[in-house]
């Protein structure tokens, strides 16, 4: 069986958000992974602060759905170093070329991170 890999992910409302929700759940349809989000943990719910700070010692990719970089600064605040990063382009509407776009560079990055 493969790696599970762990994807942290913003969880805003924007298009770019909104986009990158909809590629993992594609990605979680074939491949092991488990999605994180950052909003329990800032609002500092005691077992999301406790999975946080779990994911030290895991295979991490936090993308980032804009230059906020909520997800990567959550990750930072729990010193959860990534294996890999990722922040996406500006997307102005969610489409399914956006989707599909995003589901690839994702999934490119979880193969580096799994060499």
């Amino acid at each position: 069986m493969s790696e599970t890999v762990d994807i942290v992910i913003c969880s805003g409302y924007s298009p770019g958000a909104r986009i990158l929700r909809a590629a993992v759940r594609e990605i979680s349809k074939r491949r092991p992974i488990r999605m994180v989000t950052v909003a329990p943990a800032l609002a500092q719910l005691p077992k999301a602060m406790e999975d946080m700070r779990g994911l030290k010692d895991r295979k991490v990719i936090v993308v980032d759905g804009c230059d906020g970089l909520c997800g990567l600064q959550v990750l930072m605040q729990y010193g959860v170093q990534p294996t890999g990063k990722l922040m996406m382009g500006p997307y102005f509407m969610v489409d399914e070329k956006g989707i599909a776009e995003t589901t690839k560079q994702i999934e490119k990055l979880m193969d580096e991170v799994l060499k």
